[in-house]
């Protein structure tokens, strides 16, 4: 460090190299360092070496990443907090329609630990699932769809608020769509940020359903036959007629949505193909240009877990190898039902939707773990006539 003959700030002539503490802050967040200093006697000016800059400039650069990081949690908290309620019902909702897709399908049966594998038709024994009661919910289900995708839009307006981009956070749909259409400064979190078509697709939805949501809440003006929901707007005089699948898919699309704005999954290339599917089976609702993408192949999992000691460890990346193995030609989704066995008996089941499934190698099972996948058994022969 080179010596000063007089502090450049007052002009003393005393300096002296001591070690000081020097705290940094960003956010809520500070750290303190100790560093080699030349500090003026006389006005107490701290000077420091060209390497000394450098350390602090990196502690305070990684101070206000881990800051930036700390506002995005809390902001991600914020928004499940919002939607814990539909949240929880449209994972209910997508394990259903995905369990009654799972049962036509062709599966891969795995016993955790073992080699050997099969590959077959399946129809499931545990899960009895009677449509007419899904499609018997579909306003339910349409509400709260619509409902996560104002949520989302309100948890936007919220934080640019708070970052003060907008003055006000208006509670009128049509006040939200005013500001979310006019608005040119509004600040877009991951993955809206990376794939602004999802932004504008989302976008397109919410203003497409918001007048027949109105109608299905504050006058009743529904009727579901069938698979079908036929709503209408008795304001402008029009109608909307959605099928099991849109209502289906409205369901995934929010879901995927919040997953990917929390940073439950991530937004890559196969992710992208999924969620382009979903709008373009919504095509008729958003109107907007299609992607032309075709349904993606699901392949139903189901893995045996054999009790060991007070637990069921379920090894997942056999799982994940065993599907890239028996399908390494083609990109493929899988769901995946885990059966807990002791000997014989069935102990407890637990359904992951393909969105759901853990990215762990091992995942430890108790008996009355993950409750909110756990599904409930039925005999063998319930239901069936």
């Amino acid at each position: 460090m080179a010596s000063f003959d007089k502090c450049p700030v007052c002009g003393g002539a005393a300096m002296k190299k001591k070690e000081v503490e020097k705290i940094l802050q960003s956010g809520d967040l500070s750290e303190l360092v100790k560093v080699q200093a030349e500090v003026c006697l006389r006005c107490g000016e701290h000077l420091y070496a060209p390497a000394v800059v450098k350390r602090i400039s990196q502690i305070r650069s990684k101070l206000q990443r881990e800051a930036k990081a700390n506002l995005q949690s809390t902001a991600r908290r914020r928004l499940l907090n919002k939607l814990e309620y539909e949240v929880w019902l449209l994972n209910f909702l997508e394990n259903r329609y995905e369990m009654f897709r799972s049962k036509r399908d062709v599966a891969i049966r795995i016993t955790s630990g073992e080699q050997k594998t099969s590959f077959e038709q399946t129809f499931d024994e545990y899960f009895f699932l009677d449509p007419s009661l899904l499609n018997a919910m579909m306003p339910l289900t349409f509400v709260a769809s619509f409902k996560t995708l104002d949520m989302i839009f309100e948890w936007i307006l919220e934080e640019n608020h708070k970052l003060g981009n907008i003055s006000k956070v208006p509670w009128s749909f049509s006040d939200k769509v005013k500001i979310l259409t006019q608005a040119s400064n509004l600040h877009l979190s991951d993955p809206f940020k990376n794939q602004p078509y999802l932004y504008d697709y989302a976008k397109a939805l919410f203003c497409q359903l918001m007048p027949y949501r109105n109608e299905v809440v504050h006058r009743n003006s529904f009727c579901v036959s069938g698979d079908t929901l036929a709503l209408s707007d008795s304001k402008a005089g029009t109608s909307l007629t959605l099928n099991g699948q849109q209502v289906n898919h409205l369901v995934r699309f929010a879901l995927a949505l919040v997953r990917a704005l929390t940073k439950q999954i991530v937004v890559d290339r196969k992710t992208n193909k999924l969620l382009q599917y979903y709008l373009d089976v919504l095509a008729p609702i958003h109107g907007l240009p299609t992607f032309n993408q075709q349904m993606p192949f699901l392949v139903p999992v189901e893995l045996t877990v054999p009790k060991c000691g007070a637990s069921f460890p379920a090894d997942l990346k056999q799982v994940r190898d065993e599907v890239k193995h028996k399908f390494s030609s083609q990109e493929v989704f899988f769901d995946l039902k885990v059966l807990a066995v002791e000997g014989e008996k069935l102990i407890a089941t637990w359904y992951f939707a393909p969105a759901e499934v853990p990215d762990l190698d091992v995942m430890i099972f108790y008996e009355e773990s993950q409750k909110d996948h756990r599904v409930a058994l039925v005999e063998p022969n319930q239901g069936k006539t």
